[in-house]
């Protein structure tokens, strides 16, 4: 047995992992998975989906992998929560603020995601109700986000809202505030509104040092702008071929559709080889 070029594995899920449907073949995935224990290779599933929807799409799996959740606002080993980089109530509540100031209409769609629970408008538009409760399967309707409880820890805030206002958005709120923001995108209209620092490779260096893992050893799989800095890090990094061209201008290859089942397709290929 030959060695694999990588002692671990990083893939997002939304375009890459996952089809378009939203699923993903479990019984390739736990052939790989064995495969790749075999060799002593782990899997950290990197998503901006909050822990709870991870840990239900990979409840048959959760001994077996570990996961950076909410864009690396929330690190999970053996199914536990193991370390969160969140808001205070005051924090976010500014940023409720300064989002109906600057772009009025915007807090229709917006979802405050905690550890307990996530929190959306009753006012919101069903089809993003919809949206909320299937990635957020914790999530909690009230009237006005300041009824948000005080005890909750808050990791991330998501608002449907032209992208193309990141930046902006970004620079606008961090320049007035205490709680400095990084605001990412996965490629659609959905942006996602994190502590400043933390993104998926953050969370990946910490994983890479408990395992004792270093970054030219990892390989990592993803189709938006949310994971840039995720391939930046890897020693081998897969754009999807369905993903974004700013992200294929950073990845050193370029892997199957999430419809033609890419990641599975790359791995079998490295450890056929192997």
């Amino acid at each position: 047995m030959t060695n694999l070029p990588f002692k671990a594995v990083a893939v997002d899920v939304d375009g890459t992992f996952e089809n378009d449907d939203k699923e993903y073949d479990h019984q390739m995935f736990k052939q790989i998975l064995h495969q790749l224990h075999q060799h002593g290779a782990h899997f950290i599933i990197a998503s901006g989906r909050p822990a709870g929807r991870l840990i239900e799409d990979f409840s048959e799996f959760i001994d077996s992998v570990d996961l950076v959740a909410d864009n690396g606002a929330v690190l999970v080993r053996d199914g536990k929560i193991i370390r969160t980089t969140t808001f205070s109530k005051k924090g976010i509540l500014q940023f409720v603020d300064y989002l109906r100031m600057r772009y009025p209409g915007s807090t229709k769609t917006l979802l405050v995601s905690g550890v307990k629970h996530s929190y959306f408008l009753k006012s919101t538009p069903p089809k993003f109700k919809r949206s909320h409760h299937y990635f957020y399967p914790n999530s909690i309707e009230i009237d006005d986000f300041s009824q948000i409880p005080a005890d909750d820890q808050y990791t991330k805030l998501t608002v449907d809202y032209p992208s193309k206002v990141r930046r902006e958005l970004e620079y606008g709120f961090n320049s007035r505030s205490v709680e400095k923001v990084n605001v990412t995108t996965s490629g659609w209209n959905y942006m996602d509104i994190i502590r400043q620092n933390v993104n998926k490779a953050a969370g990946l260096k910490e994983f890479l040092a408990y395992l004792d893992v270093p970054r030219n050893e990892l390989i990592a799989f993803g189709d938006g702008e949310n994971d840039i800095e995720m391939l930046k890090l890897a020693g081998l990094s897969y754009a999807m071929a369905n993903g974004q061209d700013s992200v294929k201008k950073i990845a050193k290859f370029i892997a199957p559709s999430n419809n033609d089942n890419g990641v599975f397709k790359v791995l079998n290929k490295y450890l056929n080889k192997a």
